[in-house]
C-alpha cells in the first residue's frame, strides 16, 4: 500500500491502548466473570426450584406456596440483568480480540514490508558504492 492508503487506514482505526498484559488480564477477568455467571445461574435456578417445589428434598420438607412472588421476581430480574451485563462484557471482549488480531496482522504485514525495504536499501547502497568505486579513478 502507498503512503496515502496507509495513512487513511490508520486514521480509520482507533489507537491501540491495550498491552498484551492488559489484554490477558482483561481476558482472565472475562473468563472469571463467565464462570461466576454460570455459578450464579445455577444457584438462582436451584433457588427457583426450591421455591416452586412443594415436596420433600433431601429429607427437608418444603411448604407448598411458601415462596414469596416478590422474591422470585427479584431473583429473575437479577438473573436476567446479570446475564445481560455478562453478555455485553463478552461482546466487548470478542471485539477486543478481533481488533487485537487485526492489529497484529497489520503489524506483521508492516514488519514484512520493512524487512523487504531494508533488503532493498542494503543492495542499493552496495550498488551505489560499487558504482562510486568504478567511477572514481
Amino acid at each position: 500500500p502507498n503512503e496515502a492508503e496507509h495513512s487513511a487506514a490508520s486514521e480509520a482505526m482507533p489507537e491501540v491502548t491495550m498491552t498484551e498484559a492488559e489484554y490477558k488480564a482483561f481476558s482472565d477477568r472475562a473468563e472469571h466473570a463467565e464462570k461466576q455467571l454460570l455459578l450464579l445461574t445455577r444457584r438462582i435456578e436451584s433457588a427457583e426450584k426450591l421455591m416452586s417445589s412443594g415436596g420433600e428434598k433431601k429429607g427437608r420438607k418444603q411448604v407448598a406456596g411458601s415462596a414469596d412472588p416478590a422474591v422470585a421476581k427479584a431473583l429473575k430480574i437479577m438473573k436476567d440483568d446479570t446475564i445481560k451485563r455478562l453478555s455485553a462484557l463478552k461482546k466487548s471482549m470478542v471485539k477486543a480480540q478481533e481488533y487485537t488480531k487485526k492489529v497484529e496482522e497489520e503489524r506483521d504485514a508492516l514488519k514484512t514490508e520493512n524487512e523487504k525495504l531494508q533488503y532493498r536499501i542494503k543492495h542499493l547502497k552496495r550498488s551505489m558504492e560499487e558504482s562510486d568505486k568504478k567511477s572514481s579513478p
